[in-house]
Parts: structure tokens; sequence; C-alpha cells
């Protein structure tokens, strides 16, 4: 058994000897070598870690690793074709690489620095999307030549079936891929929705901070639960958005409404209010103190009074902690001045006996 193994090793040995030259060994170290550090490549290459398109490069990239040492495995076997072979997987290799320097280019050049939740954060633009997709095409373009003439199967570029039948493909399947990326193209074009920004859907229960929008979907963090959303861009252009503020760290206006029975004075909800507001004040950096409150009527309704507090938080980021800190000042406060937020009685119902005798 030993010396069988020992003559299959010498001749596949001599096989490999005989089929790859000194440039196919380079080529087979390099890929061993990217293979091995695939994920600091893709780092470098301008991706995050907690990037999601990160582990999606990393494996894409060991997949083309993989493939290129197949075809050079099967080029050992298929002699007769081991250019091809080994052509096809270095030209996969290359367009692959090349594709990702020039998003890299692309992005280092047209996007744009935003700082979202203290973290600067490079991001596309409208621009840098644009040219790394062109990037991808003319990569896939350059690789599908090369493989074309690789093979010599040049005569499929003179026939119409091959091309309709791409064609086909790519028009059959537009309701999957055009609507997310096309709505993606508008969302980097206006400019509106944009890494950073603080919006509210209220169609989705949305409230959050862009993270990245890219040519598929866009990514949130939520608010309230501080966990990510993917949200793919038809559906999120289709809802009405409220653009709060965009930038997280900017100064944002809030309000905090409270439904307050009859029978106190203006001037006692307004201390009241104000009072609740230099509690969170005092407490923090996260009011700001430079702008005074306002204190104004909604609506004199049939229950309660609802009365509006307005104030503005140093960062958009702690919308929620804004409004969780406001309303435990105004409940804590609503004990000491005997001035209750629960829901008001809508009317009482006396002694009906006693009714009737005072009416007597």
């Amino acid at each position: 058994m030993e010396q069988y193994f020992g003559e299959f090793g010498q001749f596949l040995l001599s096989k490999v000897n005989s089929v790859y030259s000194l440039f196919d060994y380079f080529v087979l170290g390099v890929n061993a070598l990217i293979f091995l550090f695939s994920s600091k490549i893709v780092s470098k290459l301008g991706y995050a870690e907690s990037d999601r398109r990160y582990n999606a490069s990393v494996w894409m990239l060991r997949l083309v690793n993989l493939t290129l040492f197949a075809l050079y495995f099967l080029a050992v076997f298929f002699t007769e074709k081991a250019r091809p072979l080994s052509v096809t997987g270095l030209t996969l290799l290359c367009s692959f690489l090349l594709a990702h320097l020039f998003q890299l280019h692309a992005l280092k050049r047209y996007g744009r620095t935003r700082e979202i939740a203290g973290t600067e954060t490079l991001s596309h633009t409208y621009q840098s999307e644009v040219i790394g997709l062109i990037g991808w095409a003319v990569a896939a373009l350059i690789s599908f030549l090369i493989i074309i003439n690789v093979w010599d199967m040049t005569s499929w570029l003179h026939t119409t079936s091959v091309l309709g039948a791409v064609v086909l493909i790519v028009y059959s399947t537009k309701d999957v891929w055009a609507p997310d990326n096309i709505n993606g193209l508008i969302l980097l074009y206006n400019n509106d929705v944009e890494p950073g920004s603080v919006v509210q859907v209220t169609e989705i229960d949305l409230l959050a901070v862009v993270v990245r929008t890219s040519l598929t979907q866009t990514v949130f963090k939520d608010l309230r639960r501080k966990y990510k959303i993917l949200l793919p861009n038809s559906r999120f252009r289709s809802c009405k958005i409220e653009i709060l503020t965009s930038n997280s760290n900017d100064n944002l206006d809030c309000n905090a409404d409270f439904k307050i029975g009859y029978g106190f004075s203006s001037e006692q909800i307004e201390s009241f209010l104000i009072q609740a507001w230099q509690r969170v004040a005092d407490d923090g950096s996260l009011i700001n103190e430079e702008r005074p409150p306002k204190v104004r009527i909604v609506e004199n309704g049939d229950h309660a009074v609802v009365w509006r507090l307005s104030y503005r938080i140093n960062s958009a980021y702690r919308l929620i902690e804004a409004e969780y800190l406001i309303n435990r000042a105004a409940y804590d406060l609503s004990y000491e001045l005997g001035i209750g937020l629960n829901t008001p009685l809508t009317h009482s119902v006396e002694n009906p006996a006693a009714f009737h005798q005072a009416e007597q």
C-alpha cells in the first residue's frame, strides 16, 4: 500500500512539473498568501469588520482563491486544457481585486466622512456608488472577453443567441434587482437621507439613525432598541420619511406632551414643567441650556388640557434618553407639587338624594 501511494505521488509530482511553469508556481504561491490573509486584504480595501459587506467580501475572495486552486488542479489531469484553465482562474482573481481597488478609489475620492454616534465613518455618495458600479461592470466585461478568447469561443460574440439569452435573463430578473438599485441611486443622488441623519417613519414604527445607504438597502441604528435594521430601498422610499436632523450630533428640538386636569392656573403648570426641565438640565450635558424651554397649550380637551414642553437636546442620538428623563422628572415632581399626571375623570356622580334635596 505504501509503495502504491509512493508511486502515485511520484506520478503526480512528475505531471505537475511537466504542466506547471515557474510563473504558475508563483501564481499559486500568491494565491495561497491571499487566501491566508484574505480578511486583512479586505479590511485594507476599505471595509470595516462591523460592516456587513466585510464578511461577504472575505468569503467571495476565498471562493475565488479556491476556484483558482481547483482549476490548477484540473489542469494536471487535462493537460491540453492547462493553459485555458490556469488563465481563467488568474483572470477571475485579478478582476475581483481590481474591481475592489477601483471601488476603494471611488470611495476615497468621492465618499464623504460622517460622524455617527461619535465615530467617523467614510460613507458612499451617489458618485462613488456609480463609479464603483461602473468599475465592477468593466471588470466583468474584461474578464468575459479574456475568458472567451482563451477558450477560443469568439464565435459566441458573432451569434445573437448568447447575447439574446443574457439580455433575456437580465430583463426577466429586473423586478428583483432593479427597484432597490434605482431607489438606492435616487436616495444617494438627492442626498436628503445620508449617514448620520435621524429619521422617523411612522408606517413601520421606525425612529433611527441612518448608518449606511447602498444600492440595495439602507442600514439603520434603532434609537429605541439599539440594534441595526436593514430595509430595502424600495420599501423605505415608499413610506413617508420625516427627517428630524441631518446629523445625529446636531442639536434637536423635542416636545413632551402632558395631559393635566383642569383646576390649575397656567402659571402653576408652566412653573411645574420648567422645574422638571431644570432638573434634567442640572444632571448632565444632555439638555441644551442656551435655549430656554417653552410651555404651550396644545388642546383644551373634554377630559384634560394638553400641555407641551418644548426643549432642545445637544445630540439627536440621545433623543429617547431625553424623553425618558423629562417624563421621569415630571413624574417625581408631580408628587411634590400635587399635580396629577393621570388621566382625569370625565365627570363625578354626586349622591342623587342629596342632589334632589338641594334642587328642591
